[in-house]
């Protein structure tokens, strides 16, 4: 089967049901699926390509689903046979996994035509920035050296072309995390260039600024990439617009950058700036689009705000799944931001179904295996919530014997303090970890390896949990329950008249405690131990009030009565 391309980035033949009905059968019979350009398209496929986003405003189009037919009753018998038989999903999945290949295809191929070196550089770098799009850096930064050599014979090292294709070749550097010395300079320099030639409003100067900002946060320099889309928005809302896509994209980098450095609540004014204009010009599924909603439905979780999230996560898995197919790294993130918000919702059953299903997935791809952790993680919770206490016992210890480190034995000692004596391999379990933290080296033993619910910053000392919740899912610390009572109230699904919140004492101190109670040892083991107790209190600033006074020590108290 060929399809022709015509218009070639809004062919009539996928809004025509009975052509995508044809592409059905392709799907089911396993049959030969090519894609080819009308007669007068090949011009303007190529003119198109040099504008950046085209290919993904293009495939960003395509929704079987939409056709229509001429007779009503044709679509719904087709569309009917579709949902029997395959699904949209996977209709589409094949539309837009031939027409990837077919773009690229087609661009590479006219390369050796070209007339010019400069115009070989220009359809390298038209490729280069596809594959970007499509996450494939180290594509890109193949297809982006070449454009930056060619660029340099035919333009000199200098042209603003040549800098901005280096500036291309940086980014593709970046997002694969190669160390920074290989991409810093040359956003560095590639940028002060543009600036002096072009001014710093220049659109080549102004995308070579966003993309240095992306990468400063893609590597994790989160207050970099900050302070300079700052100055990138400044100089875009006067160039284009508060209203413009180029602006709506900066509005977005800005919110991201709150969010990573934990101003949730910041980053939700930010983002929800920036989406309905995006919207507005890509629609819904475009990346730059969901790449928003993405992080907006983030920040209302971590707000509290569960059903603004929902529909958010809802769709990313959507359009995911329909774009980028199901077994996606990008789709599983998605699908795993999904039943994490269904479990904080309070939909336990929904969520435990989902988490299986991604746990089935995972457990295979050791290239997600960071993912798996998570996954795992949040079955854990959903199965303490349900009662299925030897389930998530398992989890629990999968994970730390995957990887011991200090979040996977406190998340583990956590579970077995609450869970019941009977639960399976319990003693032998708390046995085991109790002896990996107390004889690992920590800086921070009254820090835990996970962050306040409210504040988002890492809990210091006790930490509290809301008895009626499921357990490990929202934790605070002592501060915002005492400032902030009413926003930890927010993730309580239940009645909030039964809200109690339980405190937990860091491992290290808790096991100290535990010592320190116990009956089976002597006196002088027991003044040892908490002489040792003392200093590691006043090591890490333990406050008083939560301190184990020593009166409190069965054997150290008995020792001096006067009945004794």
């Amino acid at each position: 089967m060929v399809m022709i391309m015509h218009p070639w980035n809004d062919p009539i033949v996928l809004r025509r049901s009975w052509c995508v009905f044809e592409v059905y059968v392709a799907v089911t019979m396993g049959a030969r699926f090519e894609i080819a350009l009308a007669q007068d398209q090949e011009a303007t496929f190529l003119a198109d390509m040099a504008e950046d986003g085209a290919f993904l405003q293009m495939l960003a189009t395509i929704k079987s689903e939409n056709s229509e037919a001429t007779i009503a009753g044709d679509r719904d018998g087709i569309f009917a046979l579709i949902r029997a038989e395959t699904s949209f999903v996977a209709v589409d999945r094949l539309i837009f996994s031939t027409l990837s290949t077919w773009i690229k295809t087609t661009l590479e191929a006219s390369i050796a035509s070209a007339p010019t070196p400069a115009e070989k550089a220009a359809r390298w770098l038209q490729l280069g920035l596809i594959y970007t799009r499509e996450t494939k850096d180290a594509e890109s930064e193949r297809c982006c050296r070449h454009a930056v050599d060619l660029f340099t014979q035919s333009r000199g090292p200098d042209a603003p072309e040549t800098l901005a294709a280096a500036s291309h070749l940086a980014y593709a550097i970046a997002y694969q995390r190669k160390p920074r010395d290989e991409w810093e300079p040359a956003f560095t320099a590639s940028l002060a260039s543009l600036e002096r030639q072009l001014g710093a409003a220049d659109c080549r100067s102004l995308r070579s600024r966003a993309d240095f900002a992306a990468s400063l946060a893609w590597n994790g320099d989160f207050t970099a990439s900050l302070d300079m889309s700052m100055t990138l928005l400044d100089l875009q809302r006067h160039s284009f617009g508060l209203g413009d896509w180029r602006t709506a994209s900066t509005l977005s980098m800005i919110g991201i950058n709150h969010f990573q450095l934990g101003a949730r609540r910041v980053a939700a004014r930010w983002l929800a700036k920036a989406l309905p204009i995006q919207e507005a010009h890509f629609g819904k599924d475009h990346t730059s689009t969901t790449l928003t909603i993405s992080f907006l439905a983030g920040a209302f979780m971590f707000l509290g705000e569960l059903q603004r999230a929902l529909p958010l996560a809802q769709h990313l898995v959507e359009t995911s799944e329909r774009t980028r197919g199901p077994d996606n790294s990008g789709t599983m993130v998605d699908k795993m931001n999904l039943a994490m918000v269904t479990l904080m919702a309070g939909h336990l059953h929904e969520a435990t179904t989902q988490l299986e299903a991604l746990e089935d997935a995972l457990v295979s791809r050791s290239d997600l295996s960071h993912h798996h952790r998570e996954v795992l993680k949040h079955l854990a919770v959903a199965y303490w919530a349900a009662g299925k206490y030897d389930v998530a016992a398992s989890c629990y210890r999968r994970i730390f014997e995957a990887t011991p480190d200090k979040e996977s034995a406190w998340l583990l000692v956590g579970f077995l303090l609450d869970a019941p004596p009977t639960t399976a391999q319990r003693d032998e379990s708390l046995a085991r970890v109790r002896q990996y933290m107390m004889t690992s080296h920590d800086d921070a033993p009254e820090s835990w390896p996970m962050s306040c619910t409210v504040c988002c910053q890492p809990v210091h000392g006790r930490l509290a949990k809301c008895d009626s919740c499921p357990k490990a899912l929202f934790v605070f610390c002592a501060s915002c329950l005492q400032r902030h009572p009413r926003r930890a109230l927010k993730f309580c699904a239940h009645d909030h008249a039964t809200t109690a919140y339980a405190t937990m004492t860091p491992p290290r101190r808790f096991f100290f405690e535990a010592d320190l109670v116990s009956l089976d040892v002597s006196f002088d083991e027991i003044d040892g131990i908490f002489c040792a107790y003392e200093t590691y209190c006043d090591a890490h600033s333990v406050p008083r009030h939560e301190r184990l006074p020593r009166s409190s020590v069965p054997i150290l108290s008995r020792a001096w009565h006067p009945m004794l």
